[in-house]
């Protein structure tokens, strides 16, 4: 365990609004830090039946994974989606029924690439259910698209959705101990401390997407998977929601510096598909 210094939770006395508003990347005054203890992720998936019941309790599990992509451009359609369907039916919903769509390319971030920054802040990409979902699909593919969503959920047959988020290194010689991910465990998530965020920046032509940010609570608990391998592959959930209420299961997490960390690490470079999971009654 280590105590970090997470940026961008709100403060534990904050008072819930109907929704926070701002361009991404701003410095909101009500945002504030708060070291936090960064929890074992390797002994706690260890202590779990199988890497389903990781993923289904605490939002989060490390898959090992070796990757026959050898392009992160050329190779996507034909090698790596293939690959993430496989790991979803298999791996995180083994048994279930489901429909899987995976969008666009990963997004590539770090070194080399063109996002070279890190997303260091506390902060869920996705929002509270249904509606914050349909309305992100139409921020970045039109009104046509969200209302397309919404017919395919609404349909008796889904009983739910979950937004995965698989996320790698790429492009790296050895295991990563440059700006590693802190993920919250969903179990110590309390609804009461998600608090609906529209941000601009994100979507084109100025569109607001709706996210989540995160009021501090010293019951939450903070989670790493230390020295990640190419070899490796971290599935986290962005969002989940099903049409009988159940808690919210939104992964919050943070890049950040690990204090352990060699001064001459290898700069992080990573990838990170997103991919939507209906899952269906049996």
């Amino acid at each position: 365990m280590a105590a970090v210094r997470l940026n961008g939770f709100l403060p534990r006395d904050f008072t819930p609004v109907e929704r926070l508003r701002g361009p991404v990347g701003t410095a909101d005054p009500l945002m504030t830090s708060d070291a936090v203890e960064i929890g074992d992720a390797r002994a706690l998936q260890a202590r779990t039946a199988s890497e389903a019941a990781c993923f289904a309790e605490h939002g989060f599990v490390l898959l090992p994974h070796a990757t026959q992509v050898r392009d992160w451009d050329a190779d996507i359609a034909s090698i790596y989606k293939p690959e993430i369907e496989a790991a979803v039916r298999e791996r995180l919903f083994p048994g279930r029924r489901v429909e899987i769509e995976q969008g666009g390319p990963p997004l590539r971030r770090g070194r080399g690439t063109a996002v070279p920054f890190y997303a260091e802040g506390v902060h869920s990409d996705g929002g509270i259910g249904a509606d914050d979902y349909a309305h992100n699909i139409g921020a970045f593919a039109g009104e046509a698209a969200a209302n397309w969503w919404r017919a395919h959920y609404e349909r008796d047959a889904v009983e739910g959705v979950v937004w995965v988020d698989f996320w790698r290194t790429t492009n790296m010689a050895g295991p990563l101990e440059h700006m590693p991910l802190a993920l919250l465990d969903v179990a110590t998530l309390e609804a009461a401390d998600c608090m609906p965020t529209a941000l601009t920046g994100i979507a084109p032509e100025g569109r607001e997407t709706h996210h989540l940010s995160l009021r501090f609570n010293p019951g939450q608990r903070w989670y790493s998977y230390s020295r990640m391998t190419p070899d490796e592959l971290l599935a986290f959930k962005l969002s989940a929601f099903w049409k009988d209420a159940q808690p919210p299961q939104n992964c919050f997490h943070s890049a950040f510096a690990d204090p352990a960390a060699p001064a001459d690490a290898e700069h992080r470079q990573s990838c990170e598909h997103r991919v939507g999971v209906l899952l269906l009654r049996d």
